[in-house]
């Protein structure tokens, strides 16, 4: 069940999550970190199918050192492709390498890792590709419902785009645009990669944040060992500050996102209600059906 990665929206309870687990595990969620790591999870899949590499190097992983000087002295046709590559070796290295980085420097009492991490599903494959890389670790996706979140990372992210002038305004339409697309992109691609395998990460919706510690970490599977915080105080609020104009014009523009975001938000709610053992309403369910097919 280790190492524990947290993916979210942004703007979406991760970061208390985040504490939740920390706080009552003997796991330490570390923060956000830019996704440095995607290029290099990326570099698998191509590494893994590449036809050139199958037929310069993986064939020949096994040739005996005498072979290889031979080719090195001669000269061969191979020569300038000559690797002793593994299919499998990369994979097996990065998954030390990214193991070593986040375990290193646990604080004292602490003796498993994870992180949270908001880049990650947002244009590539990197929660696929660290699933398949640590096929025992848990993994959680954090969302929140779809207005509300838009306008916090608008109110969080965007703070120059909510002041009263004219270039201002015509920035809060592309600041709007990025943080839904966002949204949309994020439930989306956890969406269709839990639809295609199981129920291999853990749904957490807005309304199950203020559910038991206890009944949080059960359902996620993982054990509590330490005192259970009795509340945990809101994390990272954010402004609430927000003009007039501003609540005017973002009503416009996600009238035009809202029947896609509620449809994604409704799909995601009942995946979540089935992890925690929710009930599902008859409404929901046929709303997701619906955008299943």
């Amino acid at each position: 069940m280790w190492p524990v990665f947290v993916f979210g929206t942004g703007r979406c309870g991760s970061t208390h999550i985040q504490r939740l687990i920390t706080l009552s595990t003997c796991c330490w969620i570390w923060g956000e970190h830019d996704g440095f790591l995607e290029p290099v999870l990326a570099s698998l899949s191509r590494y893994g199918s590449s036809k050139l590499l199958e037929r310069t190097a993986f064939r020949f992983v096994d040739d005996r050192d005498d072979q290889l000087i031979s080719d090195m002295t001669v000269g061969s046709e191979r020569l300038s492709w000559l690797n002793r590559l593994n299919r499998d070796q990369l994979r097996t290295e990065v998954a030390l390498l990214v193991d070593r980085m986040f375990r290193s420097d646990l604080p004292s009492g602490w003796a498993q890792w994870g992180f949270k991490e908001i880049r990650y599903g947002l244009g590539n494959q990197a929660p696929a590709a660290l699933l398949s890389l640590f096929p025992s670790a848990t993994a959680i996706f954090t969302f929140r419902e779809p207005s509300r979140t838009i306008q916090s990372m608008i109110k969080t992210w965007g703070r120059t785009a909510l002041l009263d002038d004219e270039a201002c305004k015509r920035e809060f339409s592309e600041t709007y645009h990025n943080c839904a697309r966002m949204w949309i992109t994020l439930l989306r691609y956890f969406l269709e990669y839990r639809q295609n395998e199981g129920k291999k990460i853990h749904f957490v919706s807005d309304d199950k944040l203020n559910f038991p510690v206890e009944q949080i970490l059960s359902t996620l599977g993982l054990p509590c060992t330490r005192t259970i915080p009795k509340r945990l105080e809101v994390t990272n609020p954010g402004p609430t500050k927000w003009p007039f104009w501003a609540k005017e014009t973002f009503d416009d523009l996600f009238s035009k996102d809202e029947v896609e975001c509620t449809e994604l938000y409704s799909r995601g709610r009942i995946e979540s209600d089935v992890d925690f053992g929710a009930v599902r309403s008859e409404v929901g369910l046929r709303t997701a059906r619906h955008a299943v097919t």
